[in-house]
């Protein structure tokens, strides 16, 4: 008879609490699933549950930042051994960055429902944020004084998130190597001019 190692042990009570929680998720909101609920659908006890989480916010919390990992390691691994680079000469193929939202695509649908009532659009916008502010440096051809590079990063950033926003709420209608490429070209592009349509009547 063999005998389970015990971390082994958690991680699989953890990963069925996860797995259960998501499936109720689909069901209803946070608010109205209970901790009763969860650990009956997982064939545990009460102590159990509370052995690893005060709350079934935690729980949530803990699922988030682990995607939120592989998030960020899928970002940064086309240059995760380069110094400083110019984001240009990056192969397009070799970004899996979108990659990584497409393979937890249930996921990602899943809590930017509207229904899901907990805050996971800021949640991420956040983190995304804090990511890009980390990893690019924005430069500018032209200098321009009136220019609030920290305004104008903000600008790109948020202009990327809302891309990645509208891919996942568009059932990721084009595929992951092509929203790559146009990162990079969207990232390197400069307007010098802009018109303003006409309204049409």
């Amino acid at each position: 008879m063999s005998i389970q190692h015990p971390d082994k042990r958690v991680k699989r009570t953890k990963e069925k609490f996860r797995e259960v929680l998501l499936s109720l998720l689909e069901e209803k909101s946070l608010r109205e699933i209970t901790i009763t609920e969860i650990v009956k659908a997982s064939d545990f006890n009460r102590g159990t549950f509370y052995a690893h989480y005060e709350k079934k916010e935690d729980l949530l919390d803990e699922i988030i930042e682990d995607i939120f990992e592989k998030m960020t390691e899928a970002f940064r691994k086309p240059y995760l051994h380069l110094s400083v680079i110019d984001f240009n000469k990056i192969p397009s193929n070799s970004i899996i960055f979108f990659d990584h939202f497409l393979e937890n695509k249930k996921f990602y649908q899943l809590m930017l429902r509207p229904t899901t009532t907990y805050n996971f659009h800021e949640k991420m916008t956040r983190r995304l944020d804090k990511l890009f502010r980390e990893e690019f440096e924005f430069l500018t051809t032209e200098i321009d004084p009136a220019i609030d590079i920290g305004l104008f990063s903000t600008y790109r950033i948020h202009g990327i998130i809302g891309l990645i926003l509208e891919w996942v709420e568009n059932d990721f209608a084009q595929s992951s190597s092509y929203m790559g490429d146009q990162l990079i070209h969207i990232m390197t592009f400069y307007t010098p001019k802009i018109n303003i349509k006409k309204n049409k009547e």
